[in-house]
């Protein structure tokens, strides 16, 4: 779910991308007909993403909105049967996130830049003006500059599912889902 500055509140849905407006409610397919698995608004774009498809819809003199592909640029890239179950957006950044790659796309050039030398990608987590990721078996990264950096390999978070991650005064709390005790990084 996300909501756009006009409060506008779009859903990710399995007919498309939902849009409700406060009293009226419109559907838009996605663009090859699977179910839309993420969604963000940023500015007057609202990026989706589904199965090996993502891009952006936008807001026509119409009143409707079309949708462009960014995914169709880099199609020989993606992996197969991908989908892509998140999106966050960082300073002039938009992250497509499957459980094997990150994609991460430069908003002022379009230009592509890839996280993709880690095991099973569970989420990626934006806090504050970082953005984090776990790859397990291996640990929790931050994204610095479209690179992956190892921030910790705790063996109690390697392996345990990270379902949340917040801010702290003496650092970052993560929440597994498991019961590990506290972890602070």
């Amino acid at each position: 779910v996300s909501q756009s500055r006009y409060r506008f509140v779009y859903f990710a849905n399995n007919e498309g991308l939902l849009e409700f407006n406060g009293s009226n409610w419109n559907i838009y397919p996605s663009p090859n007909e699977t179910i839309i698995r993420s969604v963000k608004v940023v500015g007057d774009k609202i990026f989706t993403g589904c199965y090996m498809e993502f891009g952006y819809w936008k807001r026509q003199a119409n009143g409707f909105l079309k949708y462009t592909s960014l995914s169709q640029k880099i199609k020989n890239k993606l992996i197969e049967d991908e989908h892509f179950w998140n999106i966050i957006s960082f300073d002039h950044w938009v992250l497509f996130q499957s459980f094997n790659r990150i994609y991460v796309y430069n908003t002022k050039d379009g230009r592509f830049q890839f996280i993709d030398k880690h095991p099973y990608i569970f989420r990626c987590y934006k806090i504050n003006n970082s953005v984090y990721f776990q790859a397990i078996g291996e640990g929790l990264y931050e994204i610095i500059n479209g690179k992956s950096l190892l921030v910790s390999n705790d063996e109690r978070i390697k392996n345990n599912r990270i379902v949340e991650i917040y801010k702290r005064e003496e650092g970052r709390g993560i929440v597994t889902g498991k019961q590990i005790g506290r972890a602070h990084v």
